[in-house]
């Protein structure tokens, strides 16, 4: 089950009907980090998403890093506009998000775990992210692996990617 096509508006997905997982992504261009991520509507009925998702990238013990995060566009991301995403029931919706590798040394201080709210969400979905899969390292400002751009929910994986592809 897909995207709803030409339906009356659905109600906005709730954090607590949606699932999210990391799924495998785009490959990367040099000293780029994407990472994409599937919302999967396991909900009864028909929901939408439009906007971006707040993201939180944290320690395996909790600890939130202070990364600087951008709505919007890099040569991972694109830099679309946020469309409205209607989902089926059992359908998904996708997010990318992307940073730069560290130039200064990141001290051994690697995200585990994230918190993405979906967006007009307080609710935050928590998954912990196995070190085989996702190592963001967290590195200060000014170095360019400090900030992590944010792709809107999109339809498809296409969608989610920078047309400088």
């Amino acid at each position: 089950a897909g995207p709803l096509a030409g339906a009356a508006s659905p109600a906005r997905c709730s954090a607590g009907a949606l699932r999210l997982r990391l799924a495998a992504g785009p490959p990367a261009k040099t000293m780029q980090h994407p990472a994409l991520f599937a919302l999967v509507n396991r909900g009864a009925n028909a929901c939408e998403l439009e906007g971006y998702p707040r993201i939180r990238l944290l320690s395996a013990g909790g600890t939130r890093y202070p990364f600087a995060y951008r709505d919007g566009g890099d040569q991972e991301v694109t830099a679309s506009a946020p469309t409205r995403v209607a989902l089926r029931a059992g359908a998904t919706a996708w997010v990318l998000i992307n940073k730069n590798t560290c130039v200064l040394n990141n001290h051994g201080r690697i995200a585990r775990e994230i918190d993405l709210a979906p967006p007009g969400s307080g609710a935050f979905l928590h998954l912990p992210l196995a070190s085989a899969q996702f190592g963001y390292d967290y590195c200060p400002s000014p170095d360019p692996g400090h900030r992590i751009e944010v792709s809107p929910v999109e339809p498809t994986v296409a969608r989610t990617l920078s047309l400088a592809r």
